[in-house]
């Protein structure tokens, strides 16, 4: 075996790391070389036996002996100093790093835990929502288990989390006060979709808004009684119109009934903040009811529509007897009192195309609020408000939906803010929503226009009042 001077001298000492780690690591003639004696490695192959020395200890854990002095007969070898190598790693190895006396390394995980728990609440949580009045049950998401977390959010782990930590408007002192409140809030009979929006000052009130409940504080007493009747007023009409007119189209709002509580809500806030007109856009299905009870058109004019009846003003105009236009395409306007004052209430008529309507009603709207009498002009955006009402299955399916959300936040064409309603009766027509698009939510559109989705059970009217009531701030505040 030649030295390990020279070009192989780092091979060497790769060999005697290894040995140093290992002894077996290694060959046996090289393990043999490191466990010989001191003084035949220096006779055999000094340039080992100065490899040794540099590691600092021989095969046998002493002290490598110093170089043999050079024969007489040879002038005295320059004094070199050698290279410095590296240490092998036992030697090099740095201590691990120990944790400052004091720390609770648990505890911090399960801070780290407990705030991933809260991003996937208020991501996800509508998946878990118990949005269905016919009560199937919702797909969930593995993310809203705490016990997947690691380390797993135990409750005992939970109480010793402070909960100023997790950045939530739940009141409470620890995780374990917090948590429970943030999952019923977000998974509840109404679910919120916030988190695709860009503008960090709306996702951060809107995460206030929401988690503090105070657009969803209870009814009194006197308002639940008012719900009450407004309910029974729309089952009476539905329930009058099948029994009477069987078999004739009714578009029935059975299902939805909470739909006229929700708008006379959303009246209410608009005439409070100022709003002298709120123009109306809708489907067919509930429009009767809309016409008679949020409108106020009597309902002998709509029962006459249902029994044929032609005045002799329309036999002279008409004699022919045209078949003239269907009762769910004719639009209405109304004065309807509020606690803030009068305000007018407009639908505007619309054809079969049902979202047709859309640009229309925010045309009127944004000239409602437009005042023309200087050169220039004027909008004023609290002044008249547009409200759409649509179906699950015409929301997402035509394509003036989208043209028309793209208008909102355009100079010449912002009305301030509409209030969409989607009456999602879970069948579009005839066809299954598995059949008829491809996302989840007929509402998921509206998600690239930075708009955000409240959801609710129509079964549960004090929610559906709460929605709108954030709907409504949201308008006001952005």
């Amino acid at each position: 075996m030649q030295d390990v001077d020279g070009l192989n001298s780092g091979f060497a000492r790769a060999l005697l790391e290894q040995y140093l780690e290992n002894p077996e690591a290694v060959s046996a003639e090289w393990r043999s070389l490191f466990e010989s004696g001191s003084s035949e490695v220096v006779a055999t192959h000094p340039g080992l036996a100065r490899l040794l020395e540099l590691a600092g200890a021989d095969g046998n854990g002493h002290a490598a002996a110093p170089p043999p002095p050079p024969p007489p007969s040879l002038p005295p070898p320059r004094a070199e100093t050698p290279p410095a190598a590296p240490a092998p790693p036992e030697l090099d190895r740095r201590p691990e790093p120990q944790a400052e006396p004091g720390v609770d390394e648990k505890l911090l995980g399960g801070v780290a835990a407990a705030v991933a728990l809260v991003e996937a609440i208020r991501t996800h949580g509508h998946l878990a929502a118990r949005l269905d009045p016919l009560g199937s049950e919702p797909v969930g998401d593995p993310a809203l288990e705490p016990e997947r977390l690691d380390p797993e959010l135990t409750p005992e782990l939970q109480q010793r989390i402070p909960a100023a930590l997790l950045g939530v408007h739940v009141p409470g002192e620890t995780a374990a006060d917090v948590l429970p409140r943030l999952r019923e809030i977000y998974s509840g009979t109404s679910a919120y979709e916030v988190e695709h929006i860009s503008d960090h000052e709306q996702r951060t009130w809107l995460h206030a808004a929401i988690e503090s409940g105070r657009y969803h504080q209870p009814l009194s007493a006197d308002e639940q009684h008012a719900l009450l009747s407004r309910l029974t007023e729309v089952e009476g009409f539905e329930r009058y119109l099948r029994r009477a007119f069987l078999g004739q189209k009714q578009f029935s709002i059975e299902g939805l009934d909470v739909m006229v509580p929700m708008l006379d809500a959303a009246i209410s806030h608009a005439a409070e903040e100022g709003a002298h007109e709120v123009v109306l856009g809708m489907a067919h299905r509930g429009r009767l009811n809309v016409l008679a009870h949020v409108l106020g058109r009597p309902y002998e004019s709509i029962l006459r529509e249902f029994e044929g009846e032609r005045t002799l003003e329309a036999l002279v105009a008409d004699p022919e007897g045209g078949t003239g236009d269907v009762k769910y395409h004719l639009g209405a306007e109304g004065t309807r009192a509020t606690a803030s004052g009068e305000i007018t209430v407009t639908l505007a008529s619309n054809p079969s195309h049902l979202e047709a309507v859309d640009p229309v009603v925010e045309g009127r709207t944004r000239a409602e609020q437009t005042d023309r009498s200087s050169r220039t002009g004027y909008n004023d955006t609290s002044v008249a408000m547009p409200i759409l009402i649509h179906g699950d299955a015409s929301f997402p399916a035509q394509g003036v939906v989208a043209e028309t959300l793209n208008l909102a936040d355009l100079h010449g064409y912002s009305t301030g803010g509409t209030l969409h309603l989607i009456a999602n009766n879970q069948i579009g027509f005839t066809t299954d929503p598995a059949d008829g698009r491809s996302t989840r939510y007929s509402s998921d559109l509206a998600k690239g226009f930075d708009v955000p989705i409240l959801h609710v059970n129509a079964d549960d009217p004090e929610a559906a009042i709460g929605t709108i009531r954030l709907a409504m701030a949201f308008r006001r505040r952005f």
